[in-house]
């Protein structure tokens, strides 16, 4: 018999836990006690103290208790090895992704933020983009439906495994259809914007730098002409400048962040030269 034995409270106690938890794990052969007294009551060597430890750190890296029994099974340093570096690439993974959504956050807080610095609604500016890059499927939406599903579609294939939620990056481009005054939706192709490390050449599109005239107006809808567009229109024909390439739509502030139709910002970036 052991010298330093701790009761099963004692040790759930010393280690955080719950006496359930020891219970559980007597049942499944993962950690049984050193021995059960004539009354019932589970006593742990202190010994054991260890082999809990390293159950407990195991779970924290994802492991289940299957996977920690193998662990435990015909032990020797390769395996071990082994083991723990799948856990430490899954875990690189799941941070990388983190790391994303981090860098997604602050840059919309960043522009949530500066909303008040911004050019006013419908004020017409120029802004010099560099490369960037979309994937798109290449295909026209046709109508809202199409346009809904495509939008999920392209969110399923971005490698980033992250949410689109409020990141300034899901939208359209067409041409120069967009800026003729309609009531009818105008056929465009919806897009996100990415990183090219988070998605394959298949889908990947390059939009080309330059200088684009843009604007931010309310109430807006993609695929949809809208009255302020005249302004945007106006300026460029006093500048003299000529539309060079797709026009985009991006959504700035939708329902990932509003109820209120009234809050709907979009912005409008026509390439020209």
């Amino acid at each position: 018999m052991a010298r330093y034995v701790l009761s099963i409270s004692e040790l759930a106690k010393l280690k955080n836990i719950t006496t359930e938890t020891l219970r559980h794990y007597d049942r499944i052969g993962l950690l049984k006690p050193d021995y059960v007294t004539e009354s019932g009551r589970r006593m742990y060597s202190i010994r054991q103290y260890e082999r809990l430890g390293t159950i407990l750190e195991l779970r924290k890296i994802g492991m289940s208790l299957n996977e920690i029994q193998e662990y435990f099974d015909n032990r020797n340093v390769q395996k071990s090895i082994t083991m723990l570096k799948k856990y430490q690439q899954e875990f690189e993974k799941k941070l990388e992704e983190q790391i994303q959504l981090n860098e997604i956050l602050i840059h919309k807080l960043k522009f949530l933020e500066s909303f008040s610095e911004l050019p006013e609604m419908e004020t017409v500016f120029e802004k010099y983009f560099p490369a960037r890059y979309m994937v798109t499927f290449g295909k026209e939406s046709g109508d809202r439906e199409e346009h809904a599903m495509a939008f999920t579609k392209l969110e399923n294939y971005v490698q980033e495994k992250i949410p689109i939620i409020a990141s300034d990056r899901v939208g359209v481009f067409t041409d120069e259809r967009l800026l003729a005054p309609s009531d009818d939706l105008i056929s465009a192709i919806p897009m996100l914007l990415v990183s090219p490390k988070h998605a394959d050449e298949t889908y990947l599109k390059r939009i080309p730098e330059g200088n684009y005239v843009c604007m931010f107006y309310k109430n807006g809808t993609l695929e949809k002409y809208d009255s302020s567009f005249e302004k945007i229109k106006c300026y460029i024909r006093e500048k003299g400048y000529r539309i060079c390439g797709n026009i985009l739509q991006i959504y700035k502030i939708d329902v990932t962040l509003s109820d209120n139709r009234e809050e709907t910002v979009m912005e409008i970036q026509v390439p020209v030269c």
